[in-house]
Order: C-alpha cells, then sequence, then structure tokens
C-alpha cells in the first residue's frame, strides 16, 4: 500500500510539473507573438501620418473636397496664395488619388500615403540629393513578397505587382522631377507688386449740387438766352501805324461822302488782311475766356479731391 501512494504522489508531482512548463511555454509563445506584432506595427507605415477613420473618409471624397480636407490634416494654410505650398497639396492628392484608383486596401493607402509624405520630407527638411532618395525608397520596399526578411521597410501589406506601381508611379511624378522640388524647397520666389492706374469721376464739391435738380431743368434755347454769361463787348481798337486819326467832323464827313447802300463785299474788300486776323482772334478770346477759366476751375477742383483720396489710400 505504501508503494502504490508514493507512485501516485509522483504521478502528481510530474503532471503538476508538465503544466506548469506547458503554461510557461503558452506565456514566452504570447509574449514573443506580443514583441513581434509590436515590432511590426513600430515598423509598418501604415497608420503613422492617416488613421484608419481618416482613410475612410478621405477615400469617399471628390478631388476638390479631397484638396481642401488634406489641407486641413497636413495643417497647410496658405495654398491658395502661396505657390510651394500649392504645389505640396497638390502633390498628395495626386498620391491619395493614384493609390484610390488602384483599389488599394485602407491599411495600404495610409502606408502609401506615410511614403510620399517621408520623400517629400527627404527633399524639404533633409535636402537628399536624388541618390540618397532612391536609396531610401529602395529600403522602404525591402521586403515586399519576401516571407521572414530579416530587414523590411515597412511595406509588407504590399505585394510585389503592387510594388512595381508604386515604383513606376515615384518615377514618373517625383524622381523625373526632382530638380523641380529641390528648387521649390531651397529658392524663395520672387515678389511682384503689380500696380495700375485707374480715373475716377468724382462730383464737384457740396457747394454745388450734384445732380442738379430736376425741378431745375430747362431747355437749351432757355438756358443759353437767359442763363449762359453774354460774352464780353469787344474793346475798341488800337491805332496802328500808316493809320490816319480822323475827328468826329471827319468821320462824319467820312460817313456822309459814303451812300446807305454800300453793300458788305465792299466793306470787306477796304479792311485788310491783317485786321480781319485781329478782329477773329479778338473775338475769339472773348468768347472762349469764359469758357476757359471755368475748366480749368473744374480741373483744378478735380485734382484737388483725387489728391485727397490719393493720400488717404497712401496713408493706409
Amino acid at each position: 500500500m505504501a508503494d502504490t501512494k508514493k507512485s501516485r504522489s509522483a504521478i502528481r508531482i510530474k503532471s503538476s510539473e508538465r503544466e506548469r512548463k506547458r503554461s510557461a511555454s503558452k506565456r514566452d509563445s504570447a509574449t514573443t507573438r506580443n514583441k513581434s506584432q509590436e515590432e511590426e506595427e513600430k515598423e509598418s507605415l501604415a497608420w503613422k501620418v492617416l488613421s484608419e477613420e481618416q482613410t475612410q473618409a478621405l477615400k469617399e471624397l471628390t478631388v476638390h473636397e479631397l484638396e481642401v480636407k488634406l489641407a486641413e490634416v497636413l495643417t497647410i494654410e496658405n495654398y491658395h496664395i502661396s505657390l510651394p505650398e500649392a504645389c505640396v497639396v497638390d502633390y498628395y492628392v495626386a498620391g491619395f488619388w493614384f493609390a484610390k484608383e488602384q483599389n488599394f486596401t485602407l491599411q495600404q493607402i495610409s502606408a502609401f500615403f506615410t511614403l510620399l509624405k517621408e520623400m517629400l520630407d527627404n527633399i524639404k527638411e533633409k535636402q537628399f540629393s536624388l541618390v540618397d532618395s532612391i536609396q531610401r525608397f529602395k529600403s522602404l520596399l525591402a521586403g515586399i513578397g519576401v516571407e521572414n526578411c530579416s530587414h523590411n521597410g515597412g511595406l509588407e501589406c504590399f505585394d510585389v505587382n503592387q510594388a512595381k506601381l508604386i515604383t513606376d508611379y515615384f518615377t514618373d511624378s517625383l524622381f523625373q522631377h526632382y530638380k523641380l522640388y529641390q528648387f521649390l524647397f531651397t529658392q524663395d520666389p520672387q515678389e511682384e507688386v503689380v500696380t495700375s492706374e485707374l480715373a475716377i469721376e468724382v462730383p464737384p464739391l457740396a457747394t454745388v449740387p450734384f445732380p442738379p435738380p430736376l425741378d431745375e431743368g430747362m431747355t437749351e434755347e432757355l438756358w443759353r438766352e437767359y442763363v449762359m454769361t453774354p460774352p464780353q463787348s469787344p474793346q475798341p481798337e488800337e491805332q496802328q501805324d500808316g493809320e490816319v486819326d480822323l475827328t468826329g467832323e471827319e468821320a462824319q464827313s467820312v460817313g456822309l461822302s459814303h451812300p446807305k447802300d454800300q453793300t458788305a463785299e465792299d466793306l470787306l474788300a477796304s479792311v485788310k488782311p491783317a485786321e480781319v486776323k485781329t478782329i477773329v482772334k479778338k473775338v475769339a478770346d472773348e468768347v472762349l475766356g469764359n469758357f476757359k477759366a471755368e475748366v480749368e476751375a473744374r480741373l483744378k477742383d478735380r485734382e484737388t479731391v483725387l489728391t485727397g483720396k490719393i493720400g488717404k489710400l497712401q496713408a493706409r
């Protein structure tokens, strides 16, 4: 009886040791799995820039809506007026739309977008050359289509055919225009100031009502007859050299000597061309003198108003 009891106790001890070993092995396997998952999550490029919810929401937008939303996610505010920021937004929108057209999964779209951002940051912040960028791109593609690879670039969610598509896309977009992107982030754009002059008509000063009241309107004939300033009467001409100064009696005798039926042609024939020019010039000066003064006054008033407005604009 004693031997049977000892054998049973020995069996129980062995079974308990086996259970302990099994539990320990399970714990070790669980820890190794967790470590491998953590390493994969750390190495994977998915969900680093765009989360799963953001990727799903962006995938359902149109091109214009995608542009606005990506600018908000990446905190690009002045892409409407800044050429470098507009190029960056266009770069991300084109890349996201390419991934959407290739029917990538949400994880693949997020990983591809992280790849887009890292390759652009290498130019913008790290000033990589073209050779350095290509080497970095190759290192990120390492491990695709290979099981249990020692070095993974973080894009294991893609297959070989998708990796070829990604390579062709970066070759045609980023690498082919690499110097343009370098110039975009290393050279400051020149600021061009464009000015234009505008002729603005301003009303007269407040002393004169503008426009005139309609109840004070009149026809042009009435205005010319009653309102228009009449021309000044011509002044007597000065005596020119060679002319004889006639007294009142002589002028009266001369006037009596001419008959009343003297025609206008005879009178014009007796006047010299020089005298006609002087008479016409004096009459024109008298008639146009008032009009000229009025035009000059209006031009001065308009000039003062425009000068005041220009001064206000310059003060702003």
